[in-house]
């Protein structure tokens, strides 16, 4: 059964979607759907009604649907899709990108979990901060949806809930008086304005695995003796297009540990790097250095090195410039010396994928293979 043909029959005239330039109820964007006559599997197009739309329609008609960034070069040929799903390109940290299938049903089974874990209420209104080629996006329509909450296409002074990355949050503050959930992706931001809730999630699960540490009620994780992060539940997709199908405990890539039953992750398996023989994981040296009070975001990744085989070097946007020993001297507190960086470049921009993710496979292209070999110390990287 179709989530809106519910919220249609219990709450007709509640506010469904809300734009500078329109508004519908429940009622009138079931109706909506029902006149979408476009059945097509690739969806091209930025966030708007019409995709919401389609989202729901194909849903209906047990069909699939595929939105793909509008800004993509090019345009995948699918045969033989699967049915009642929606597919989805994963983020592919080291390799092309994968297609995932997660069936309607999963999707919801996400969404139901998250509304009560963050305290979603009929008539709340959530900001479409996320586009809906990205689960996160899909997971604030199924969430509005089922909740009878309201999704804000644009902005509203009455927002209540609000999805982000790190990224949108450094590069604007939201100002929302009645702002009660702000939900993040990824690690804590220090020194920010709002209490923030972080989330660890994946496309392969249908979005949030876990709110601020705790597992969700619809997934199950465990952590096998290499440290890296399992996960199932009824939000698990079917299985990458074109591959075997997913079944039991899904690898995740990521490495973590639990501390007093909460998640807490530690970094990727594939973004480790070892220098002189000792395992280095970037992810602990950018949060020590993002906690810096001139720092607004840094990246570390592995430079070739004839005798260690790679050193740490740090890709860094700041709100004022730092020297190298400076950073050395505060990090050496904190971190054994292999970990600390041996070179800084300062960024005005980080290069990123379509989920808003540091596109660090570029960065360590651009330090091992464009950039001069012998550069070392206060550097200033001018790839954009």
């Amino acid at each position: 059964m179709c989530p809106l043909k519910d919220a249609a029959r219990d709450a007709p005239n509640h506010l469904a979607i809300l734009s500078k330039d329109f508004c519908l109820t429940f009622s009138e964007l079931d109706s909506y759907v029902d006149q979408i006559t476009d059945n097509s599997l690739i969806a091209k197009e930025a966030n708007s009604l019409n995709l919401i739309a389609k989202f729901f329609s194909s849903w209906r008609k047990g069909a699939s649907i595929f939105p793909i960034n509008p800004r993509n070069p090019s345009t995948p040929l699918i045969k033989d899709p699967p049915s009642s799903s929606v597919l989805l390109y994963t983020s592919g940290s080291t390799s092309a990108p994968k297609i995932a299938i997660l069936p309607f049903q999963a999707l919801l089974a996400s969404a139901e979990s998250a509304i009560k874990a963050v305290d979603l209420r009929p008539n709340d209104q959530w900001k479409l901060s996320l586009p809906l080629y990205h689960v996160g996006g899909i997971g604030i329509v199924l969430r509005c949806i089922a909740a009878r909450a309201t999704i804000v296409l644009d902005d509203s002074p009455h927002i209540t809930h609000l999805s982000c990355v790190p990224t949108q949050l450094y590069r604007a503050t939201p100002i929302y008086k009645n702002l009660r959930c702000l939900l993040v992706g990824g690690a804590p931001i220090p020194n920010y304005p709002y209490t923030i809730s972080t989330t660890y999630g994946l496309t392969e699960m249908g979005s949030m695995v876990t709110l601020n540490g705790k597992v969700m009620n619809h997934a199950e994780v465990q952590i096998d003796a290499n440290k890296e992060i399992f996960v199932r539940g009824k939000s698990l997709f079917q299985g990458y297009l074109g591959q075997k199908s997913q079944n039991g405990w899904f690898a995740t890539g990521d490495l973590g540990r639990f501390e007093q039953k909460n998640l807490i992750i530690t970094g990727r398996k594939d973004w480790m790097f070892i220098s002189g023989g000792e395992n280095i994981q970037p992810e602990e040296i950018e949060k020590e250095m993002q906690a810096l009070p001139f720092c607004i975001e840094a990246v570390v990744v592995g430079k070739n090195d004839p005798e260690f085989g790679k050193r740490p070097v740090a890709f860094v946007r700041a709100h004022q410039k730092f020297d190298l020993l400076t950073l050395q001297t505060i990090l050496s507190n904190t971190l054994p010396k292999y970990k600390i960086p041996i070179a800084l470049y300062f960024v005005d921009e980080l290069p990123r994928k379509n989920n808003f993710k540091v596109d660090r496979f570029i960065l360590s292209q651009l330090i091992n293979n464009q950039l001069d070999q012998n550069m070392s110390g206060q550097k200033k990287a001018s790839y954009l």
